[in-house]
């Protein structure tokens, strides 16, 4: 009597070891990736073939297998169920992250602009639409194909700087780059999401990589001297303070575009509106240095004219 339970014992403890690596040989299997979507049904398992009642396992040993197998069987249902359930809940937060920086970004753009303006030592985020995108460098290949600006890039590469003074989501210093005649285009922007957002859009175009950049400065603090096109889209209470920075800084030859508003006192070379016009009224302004600046030209001849009348 001692030999067939032996062999009831092991015959037992087989087939669970042999249940048990079916179960997870099944569950690696179905984590490989599928053309078709994965579901599961809970319900009780069916009763597998290996089940049947063996003349060599005892009605008890049967119970507690049959027991074993629906319980193990449920168990691991219920860890798929719980692990498609954390992906599903990791996924969505990632879109509604991005999502809500995306809906934020503009908001939060605006409301760092506000301090600058408020300081009047700048502008707020006003973008720079395609149509007056393409009236300002429409003006700028214009003279630049006049003046013959780059005469020494007949021969080689561009060798020209542009600089956006306020450059925002860097729509204007990418254009630039695309134009095919500056070697480099800078954007300054004091607003850090502004900058972040110009730079993220840099990052994901390689073709941008070498011909822009930004910084995050305020424009009040940087040194113009080195650049041939500068454009600004600035505000009437600021333009005056401006105009006298960029006149002691920039070289004869080199132009300023303004967008909509003007520099008091100065010279504009042309200022064309949106439907072609010549009409000043929320236009394109091009000055050319040092031509666009009457007064100074006024006091030089005031100098010479002065010191005629001493050597008299």
């Amino acid at each position: 009597m001692q030999e067939p339970l032996s062999k009831q014992s092991l015959s037992f403890w087989a087939r669970i070891r042999a249940f048990v690596y079916a179960e997870k040989t099944t569950a690696r299997t179905s984590s490989l990736p599928s053309t078709e979507p994965t579901t599961y049904t809970a319900h009780a398992p069916t009763k597998p073939a290996s089940l049947i009642k063996d003349p060599l396992i005892s009605s008890s040993q049967q119970s507690s297998y049959d027991t074993f197998s629906t319980i193990y069987s449920n168990n691991t249902l219920m860890q798929r169920n719980n692990n498609d359930s954390n992906s599903n809940e990791m996924r969505n937060k990632v879109l509604f992250g991005i999502g809500g920086t995306l809906f934020l970004l503009p908001h939060l753009a605006i409301l760092l602009s506000l301090p600058p303006v408020l300081q009047r030592r700048g502008a707020p985020y006003l973008p720079t639409f395609s149509n007056k995108l393409n009236l300002m460098f429409e003006l700028i290949r214009r003279h630049h194909d006049k003046q013959n600006l780059q005469k020494r890039t007949c021969f080689g590469p561009p060798v020209l700087k542009f600089v956006d003074l306020g450059s925002g989501d860097g729509r204007v210093v990418f254009r630039a780059a695309r134009e095919g005649i500056f070697n480099l285009s800078v954007g300054y922007e004091i607003n850090p999401a502004l900058h972040l957002w110009a730079n993220f859009r840099k990052l994901v175009t390689p073709k941008y990589w070498s011909t822009t950049k930004f910084q995050l400065r305020d424009l009040w603090n940087t040194r113009l001297q080195s650049y041939d096109v500068v454009a600004v889209y600035g505000l009437a209470p600021i333009m005056d303070k401006l105009g006298k920075k960029l006149e002691s800084e920039l070289k004869p030859g080199s132009i300023v575009v303004s967008n909509v508003f003007p520099f008091p006192q100065w010279k504009a070379s042309v200022v064309k509106n949106e439907d072609g016009g010549m009409s000043s009224d929320k236009g394109v302004y091009l000055y050319q240095v040092p031509d666009c600046f009457p007064r100074k030209k006024e006091q030089d001849v005031e100098v010479g004219n002065e010191e005629d009348r001493n050597d008299n």
